[in-house]
């Protein structure tokens, strides 16, 4: 069963990894995948593409489907800034856990998470100060004002 050419999803390339190809070379090889049965076969996977082209020495005859496969296999399939956000609340909640109330846990995940906020706060000339005054007036068993 031939498959129709996606016209629309090659344009997408192109318009953000276009100067890695020749794109009129990357055009007609991958119009040959998708017409020829042989190609097609039971690759369903990237990998097994990438397989199948080295094996079959198809690298040096596709090279633009080879790095474009290529490409494909180096990019990442997930948001790394989610992860990360996620990553920082896991490591803050697991440090946290044993040495502090549920309160201040609550107060340095909304930091971690509201980074930007934060970052956006500190270029207000009083933020420093204000932090300093808010801390100072808390309870202490250590003095921490200079007299």
């Amino acid at each position: 069963m031939r498959q129709v050419f996606p016209e629309e999803a090659f344009q997408s390339v192109l318009k953000s990894y276009g100067h890695h190809f020749d794109s009129g070379r990357l055009r007609s090889e991958l119009q040959v995948l998708y017409s020829d049965q042989d190609l097609q076969g039971n690759r369903g996977k990237l990998c097994d593409y990438l397989v199948f082209l080295k094996d079959m020495e198809l690298d040096s005859a596709m090279p633009q489907l080879y790095k474009l496969f290529s490409l494909v296999a180096t990019i990442g399939a997930t948001s790394a800034g989610v992860e990360r956000s996620f990553s920082c609340v896991k490591r803050l909640k697991s440090y946290t856990r044993n040495t502090m109330g549920q309160g201040r846990l609550r107060s340095l995940a909304l930091l971690a998470i509201e980074r930007t906020l934060v970052k956006s706060l500190e270029k207000t000339p009083s933020w420093y100060d204000r932090v300093t005054d808010h801390f100072l007036e808390k309870e202490r068993r250590a003095e921490f004002t200079f007299k």
